[in-house]
């Protein structure tokens, strides 16, 4: 048999989707119920396992066993303050495992725990599984892919999604920044007309904003910014916290305890809030919510902008700053890309407007669908496709976080600084080496621990991982050299590597936070899990 073709997958918090080229087309292949999108939620009903809307519809029956928004807890420690939100707003029980965020969950009559990502896994392997499916091939097939991330993933979110794909037996080709992916399908679109493009990335759970250089089938990133747990979530969350309050008005009584009460309110609220895209107002209605009483309300469009404004005004702030960091003013950008289903929001679209002083945003590629077009695009090429449409396709992509180590001023330095090696809109892959003395007479040791983020302080950044080199060769202070060099790869994965200059000692780390992450035999077994693939079920049963 002809080995699958090379695939493009929009893993999103919401929803997700694949798609192939097919005679120098970008094509999204439908699921089994002919969408062209799949929610991104797993279930574990009845003692099967399952994926997309057959789960999602029954979130309110079993609200502790369908998980949804992994994306928001995947490569994030239990005590990050962002999932420590996220406990009181989702209804599923998130748990600490080996200090990582997980799920624990209720299947086959046992506890058990998943970490995010198994569960983008399975998600993963349900998408892969309509590709091959359609491209011919079997469901345990390896099969090579573009994934897609947000521009603001850190390190460890991008290798933990390499894992969930190495347990959905997909082979990474590339993680391709969500907006950059737009940029790609938007110029291949537009046959790669010269400009430059502001996309504007507000999916489910995240909010990217980039500025792009689209040019003779180049797609240059010349900064980027945004909010790696900001998205139509939290637009949800704050319309179901109206509603709550509406119901304790009217009955005197707290929902906010009841899993099932809030699963069927949050349904409800995110029907009424894409009504609000069309109609002036959408009816809250919900019979027997709790404790016999119904919640009937409704929402207007200008309460709804009231209650969500800050939060719009909220990314305006990524807005200006890619602006500042490219050098550009408002009249240099050419053309404003939509990305993502929460751009249909109106109000989103007229602060934007507004912002730029009128200028006429582009919605001419499926928001739901740039960013899977864009990978496809990138995995075609990747995987030599012989379409000259895309052959030669470039992608000159930039770290988000500036990068660096944390280095002391002399002994008597207990505190120590942050030092930028890889200023943040570093176009990668890029390698960067300096050298550094030891510190102390006969020193035969040094600590190098690895931070992104823009503050001098130390402790206002992210600690990215720690390792040593050891046996450095006795001496005086500042007579051994230290040569330290920060790599990163065309998928953004850093690795810094430590030699002594004058000999072969040297050590290095790849910034993936190891402790607590998955080993090849925990990637192994989970791979057992999903193959051989999950049961199909009856979608029409209730």
């Amino acid at each position: 048999m002809e080995k699958p073709k090379a695939i493009g997958i929009d893993l999103g918090t919401t929803f997700s989707c694949v798609g192939v080229i097919q005679n120098g087309k970008c094509e999204i292949i439908t699921n089994n119920q002919g969408e062209y999108t799949t929610p991104s939620v797993v279930g574990f009903i009845d003692g099967q396992r399952t994926v997309g809307e057959w789960p999602k519809k029954r979130t309110h029956k079993y609200p502790l066993n369908v998980i949804s928004c992994i994306k928001r807890l995947i490569g994030r420690k239990f005590d990050d303050p962002n999932v420590q939100k996220d406990i009181t707003n989702l209804p599923f029980k998130i748990v600490s495992k080996d200090g990582n965020a997980a799920v624990e969950i209720q299947f086959k009559g046992e506890t058990r725990i998943y970490t995010p990502e198994e569960i983008s896994a399975f998600i993963l392997a349900d998408i892969k599984n309509t590709a091959v499916k359609y491209l011919g091939g079997q469901s345990n097939d390896m099969i090579d892919a573009v994934i897609t991330i947000p521009a603001y993933f850190n390190d460890a979110q991008k290798q933990a999604t390499i894992d969930a794909a190495k347990i959905a037996k997909i082979n990474v080709l590339r993680l391709i920044n969500e907006p950059t992916a737009a940029a790609l399908a938007y110029g291949f679109k537009q046959k790669w007309k010269n400009g430059t493009l502001l996309v504007y990335d507000l999916g489910g759970g995240t909010f990217d904003v980039s500025i792009i250089k689209v040019s003779d089938g180049c797609c240059e990133v010349l900064a980027v910014d945004g909010d790696d747990h900001l998205g139509g979530e939290d637009f949800d969350n704050i319309f179901f916290k109206y509603c709550i309050e509406e119901f304790q008005r009217k009955h005197k009584k707290d929902i906010s305890n009841n899993a099932r009460a809030i699963c069927r309110l949050k349904a409800v609220c995110e029907d009424a809030k894409r009504r609000l895209s069309n109609d002036k107002f959408a009816p809250i209605e919900v019979e027997n919510l709790f404790d016999g009483e119904d919640l009937n309300c409704k929402i207007t469009v200008a309460r709804f902008n009231e209650l969500c404004k800050e939060l719009i005004q909220k990314t305006l702030g990524p807005v200006k700053n890619v602006l500042e960091a490219a050098k550009l003013t408002k009249n240099d950008i050419n053309n404003i890309l939509l990305v993502g289903g929460s751009t249909r929001i109106p109000f989103i679209r007229t602060t934007l407007s507004e912002f730029f002083d009128g200028k006429n945003l582009n919605a001419d590629i499926n928001p739901d669908e740039a960013v899977a077009n864009g990978a496809t695009l990138l995995a075609a090429n990747l995987s030599k496709s012989f379409d000259t449409s895309i052959q030669n396709i470039r992608l000159l992509d930039v770290i988000p976080r500036s990068i660096g180590l944390r280095v002391f001023r002399g002994q008597s330095d207990r505190v120590g600084y942050f030092q930028v090696s890889i200023p943040r809109n570093t176009k990668f892959p890029c390698v960067n080496k300096a050298e550094y003395p030891t510190l102390r007479d006969n020193q035969t040791a040094m600590k190098f621990e690895i931070y992104e983020g823009e503050y001098r302080l130390v402790k206002n950044n992210k600690l990215l991982g720690i390792f040593r080199l050891n046996n450095i060769t006795r001496a005086p202070a500042c007579v051994t050299k230290i040569d330290v060099t920060f790599e990163i790869d065309e998928n953004g994965i850093l690795t810094v590597t430590a030699s002594e200059v004058g000999n072969e000692n040297t050590n290095s780390i790849t910034i993936q936070q190891n402790k607590g992450r998955l080993t090849e035999n925990e990637i192994i077994k989970m791979v057992d899990e999903i193959y051989p693939p999950i049961m199909e079920i009856d979608l029409d049963d209730d």
